[in-house]
This record gives C-alpha cells, structure tokens and sequence, in this order.
C-alpha cells in the first residue's frame, strides 16, 4: 500500500474512531438523562384548555425553598415565573411573579387567598399552575420545579455564569444574611452565588428579582452553548436527580435542547407588574394591581397567540396602573408611609375593595421528599 493510501487510511480510522467516540458519549448521556428525568417525571392534570394555540407553549418554572438539608415545616416556591414560546413570531416572553403576590389559591385542599409561594404547598404543581393559570388566563402547557440544590449543582456544572450587577449588595446563603458580597459590575459566578443572586429582594425589591431571574435564565441559555457545557453532559444532568420535578419528557427536553441555539436568535419580551405592599396578620403581602394582571395577561395571551394585539402592543406605549386597589393593610409590619413608599403607582390609589377580604388559612405542615409536594 502506498504511503498517501497508508495516511488517508490512518486520518479515516481516527475520524472513524473520534464519531463513533462521541456518538457513544451522547448515547451514554441520552439514556442517563432518561432514567434521570424519569425519577423526577410527574405529569398533572391542569384545568384551563384553549384550541386557538398553534407554534406556541408556555412554561410555569419554579424555584423551591426547601430541600433534604433546609428540613423546613412547609414547602414554597421561591421563584415562579412563567416563560411562553413562539416559534411563529420568534419571540420568548419571562414574566416573574413575586412570592409574595396575595392571590386566590386554585387548590382541592384550600380555599381562600393566599401568598402565591404556598400555592404549592398545598397541592403540588397541580395548585401552582391552575393558580397562575386563573390569575393571568393563560394555558400552562409544561411546568419545571427545581429546588435549591439542584440549582447550585447546575450552574456549577455548567462551568458558572456571567451576570451584570446592577449595584452592590450582601447576599443571603445557607450560612445566613450579609454571607456573601456582590460589586456592581459585570462578573463570573459559581452556583452558590447565582443563587443568591437570584433570591436577592431586600437591596431593591420583589421585581427587580424577578429580573436577575430572567437574566439567570438567559445567562444559562447562553453558556449551555459553550463546548465546557457540552464536556460535562453527565454533571449536568446529575444535577437533576432526585432534585427535579416536572411533567416534560425526555424527548420533549431533548427537543428543547436542540432548539436551543435558533431561541437564542429570538426576540427578548419581559413583562412586569405594578403592585404595591400592604400588612396581613404580621405578614408582608404584595398586592397586583388589577389593571396590571389585566395587562399582563393581554400581552402573555398575545405572546400565545391567544389574542390579537390592540392599543397597548404599539410601539412605546408604556403601561401604568391606575391604582385602584383592593386589600387593605391592617399596618401590622409596616406603617402607612412605609408602604406608600413601596408602591409602584404614580398618582396615588384608590381603595375599591370589599371588607374582610384578607382572611388567609394556616399553612400547612407537609411531608416531602427532598422538597417536593407530589
């Protein structure tokens, strides 16, 4: 054999050797992620249906409070936030929900208003999502629920994040308040600080935290991109076993996956709320002004495709609430100017509400594993 014939040969073996390498590599992770998801794989039955979605989902992710090690009496979801998808209009809307929203929970095992947070606690995903799915009129297609965790695990398995730190504060971690310090300025950060970037509320408030979770999950999208993550397949999805809970298949998350680098192309949507604060029975509860969940819901629905754009989808239009409210604050946390002070309505409000409206129940006490309410 000539010499040229013997070093194409040897160049095909290797190539030859390296796919079929790497092919086995995918397979191994394909079967792992499988038996992963399938662990935490739980499918419910959600209450809202609607025929006119077509190219389009939505997915309600939520962040636990609790996990193995926390042991907490009850279990609550930290972060909510509800991601639509359009892949006729190509665009990706996040709308975060503050914990605190006090809301009426949508639960066969409680009747009444609560902090959005314990919707779960109640029921399990089956409450969260039939909760924000009558409190923004929006169908829920697909829900994820991570605890802490599992969180950390992730984004240390992805080799960190990048974010922007609007100004500098201390964080929260295990070890207690004021654990960690954050500079103002672009940075690198390992899964514990991402965490506690993430549940930051005190140094600004319930949106702006709604935001740096926005800005995690783009920041994910962004690194899952990276040969370091595509490396370490097997540390990520050890990530989610026994710390994932969700009713998306294995096919459905490889789908996803695949997508992944055509999303990242796609239009960028955040939504917010005008909300303001008020005191219930020694508990701090946020308020979503009506006319805000209205407007909410409008552009969530047109994101789905569920309804046609109007006036407030024109370019520029900026929504303000007109600050009819409809809780009253019984000021046992804070004082009335303390809470003026947290209210997101330019010219005062308005009460429009009906006595008594604020009667909650006690939270329960759960059993869970690893966090998780079935």
């Amino acid at each position: 054999m000539k010499r040229a014939q013997k070093i194409i040969l040897l160049c095909l073996t290797a190539i030859l050797m390296c796919t079929i390498s790497v092919s086995a590599y995918f397979l191994l992770a394909n079967q792992h992620l499988r038996k992963t998801l399938d662990n935490g794989y739980h499918p419910i039955k959600n209450e809202y249906h609607t025929k006119n979605k077509k190219d389009t989902e939505a997915f309600l992710i939520m962040g636990l409070d609790n996990t193995i090690e926390r042991k907490l009496g009850t279990t609550r979801t930290d972060a909510m936030m509800v991601v639509t998808l359009n892949n006729k209009t190509k665009k990706i809307t996040f709308c975060s929900l503050p914990r605190d929203s006090f809301v009426p929970i949508d639960s066969k095992n409680y009747h009444g208003n609560q902090r959005i947070e314990a919707a779960y606690t109640f029921d399990g995903p089956t409450a969260s999502i039939n909760t924000v799915e009558k409190l923004l009129n929006i169908p829920i297609d697909h829900y994820c629920v991570f605890n802490f965790l599992s969180f950390i695990k992730f984004i240390d398995a992805i080799g960190g994040i990048d974010i922007d730190v609007q100004h500098s504060f201390d964080g929260v971690t295990k070890d207690g308040p004021g654990a960690i310090h954050f500079d103002e300025g672009k940075q690198h950060v390992d899964g514990t600080k991402a965490l506690s970037y993430a549940r930051e509320r005190h140094s600004d408030n319930d949106i702006m935290r709604g935001f740096r979770q926005q800005e995690i999950i783009q920041s994910v999208g962004n690194k899952l991109k990276s040969k370091e993550a595509v490396k370490n397949l097997t540390g990520i999805i050890d990530s989610f076993n026994n710390n994932i809970q969700t009713d998306i298949t294995t096919d459905q998350l490889l789908a996803l996956m695949k997508n992944g680098l055509v999303y990242s192309d796609y239009e960028k949507q955040r939504l917010t709320f005008d909300w303001r604060t008020f005191s219930n029975q020694g508990r701090s509860m946020v308020e979503l002004y009506p006319d805000s969940i209205d407007y909410v819901s409008h552009e969530l629905r047109v994101s789905l495709g569920i309804d046609k754009k109007n006036e407030q989808d024109k370019k520029g239009f900026v929504f303000h609430t007109d600050g009819d409210y409809l809780y009253q604050s019984d000021y046992s946390v804070q004082d009335e100017a303390a809470e003026d002070k947290e209210s997101t309505s330019l010219n005062g409000n308005t009460y429009i509400g009906t006595p008594d409206n604020t009667e909650t129940g006690a939270l329960p006490t759960v059993k869970t594993k690893n966090g998780f309410v079935p």
